[in-house]
């Protein structure tokens, strides 16, 4: 392979120009996060058969060139674990637009081949780590000792390059693997849902007022608890974004929930808490008893996200029907979790049919029989509308 190192806005513009003919390309990030609420993008490595370009954001301020490839829905974005990666590139585009209504650029990352996702699909690991697959696969064993490095510093050193360039190396001959292994056994389709929701813009959004959901040990609250919550984690998403903090510097959840118990009137009843430094109280002080008043005003909201208790008979239906999905993802020899959640079942349980359960390969594969199980009479001939990929717990 080609390697080629790009600094250059000219440079980039020309690479990504020759990489858009290309049917799919395997694609990298370095990032650091440790210290902003925003990822700070430090190096994309791209791939292909014949070359691998390694690119330096640090040194590029216009990246439109890149963001149009990994926009292009005629090239297909080899990535693994790409989770991660593609929420730093949809904080990009959502920087990169311009006024609404402006920008009339395709702006949606994708399509998308998750080689860890695939990799599950053929009885790797759910969670099978890069290192891992490349060795399993092609026998390479990883050099993986630049895994904490500063990618913010320049130059990089040749390791660091080298180690950088075979992210994206081996991925082409994993996915080229991956591919074919799938199509032997007739499940080339199986992952197309789970990529299909990596290209959803919203699974990389954090709405402020759901921010709450972020919170540990947040759903174990009353309603009026509930909505101080509520409104005490929007304040630190709006005031983290704003000050390109991480959430626990700004506050960590623990102080929040203890918030939450001795809910502050003034700011000097605030700097009495403990785990939060005066510092904080003279920045934020104002803004966090306001959001807790706000909790507060008759007629306030209520948030509180409402549960339906199953009753006996419906814990021993969904114990049988997880009973089930072992059987079959033990034939199938897949993770249960790839059929179905438990949080998937009791919905089936509790009434719903817009499950991933009932849709595609998985209604073929046990959802017929699961349906079959709540109702001997009912028919599990009609396929439902697809209702989306799986959500993961």
């Amino acid at each position: 392979m080609k390697v080629t190192f790009i600094d250059s806005y000219a440079n980039l513009a020309e690479t990504c120009e020759q990489l858009r003919r290309q049917d799919w390309i395997a694609l990298d990030t370095e990032f650091m996060r440790e210290r902003t609420y925003y990822a700070k993008l430090c190096l994309i490595q791209i791939g292909t058969p014949q070359i691998i370009a390694c690119i330096d954001p640090l040194t590029i301020d216009d990246l439109t060139p890149l963001l149009d490839l990994v926009c292009d829905q005629g090239v297909l974005k080899v990535m693994h674990a790409a989770r991660q990666d593609m929420e730093v590139f949809n904080d990009l585009l959502r920087m990169n637009r311009g006024p609404e209504g402006t920008d009339t650029r395709t702006s949606v990352f994708g399509p998308v081949f998750d080689t860890q996702i695939a990799a599950a699909y053929l009885g790797y690991e759910e969670q099978v780590g890069y290192a891992a697959l490349v060795k399993a696969i092609t026998g390479t064993v990883l050099d993986k000792s630049h895994t904490r490095t500063d990618w913010s510093a320049r130059p990089l050193s040749p390791e660091q390059r080298r180690y950088a360039e075979d992210d994206v190396r081996y991925l082409c001959d994993i996915y080229l693997e991956l591919i074919k292994a799938l199509a032997a056994i007739g499940r080339s389709h199986w992952p197309q849902q789970d990529f299909g929701r990596l290209s959803d813009p919203r699974l990389y959004e954090c709405d402020p007022d759901n921010a709450w959901q972020r919170v540990r040990n947040g759903q174990q609250l009353d309603p009026h608890a509930h909505r101080i919550l509520r409104e005490l984690a929007a304040w630190r998403e709006r005031a983290a974004r704003s000050s390109d903090l991480p959430r626990s510097w700004v506050m960590r959840d623990a102080t929040l929930l203890d918030l939450v118990r001795r809910r502050p009137l003034n700011t000097a009843d605030l700097s009495a808490t403990s785990g939060i430094s005066q510092r904080a109280v003279h920045k934020w002080g104002s803004e966090i008893v306001a959001a807790i008043a706000a909790a507060n005003v008759p007629g306030a909201q209520d948030t509180y996200p409402s549960r339906q208790v199953l009753d006996t008979t419906q814990i021993e239906m969904c114990r049988r029907m997880a009973a089930e999905i072992d059987r079959v993802a033990h034939e199938l020899g897949i993770s249960p979790t790839l059929l179905g959640t438990r949080r998937d079942i009791q919905r089936l349980v509790l009434g719903e049919r817009t499950v991933p359960l009932l849709a595609g390969w998985r209604h073929d594969m046990v959802g017929k029989s699961l349906l079959a199980m709540l109702s001997p009479s009912c028919t599990t001939d009609a396929v439902p509308e697809d209702p989306g990929p799986v959500v993961r717990p």
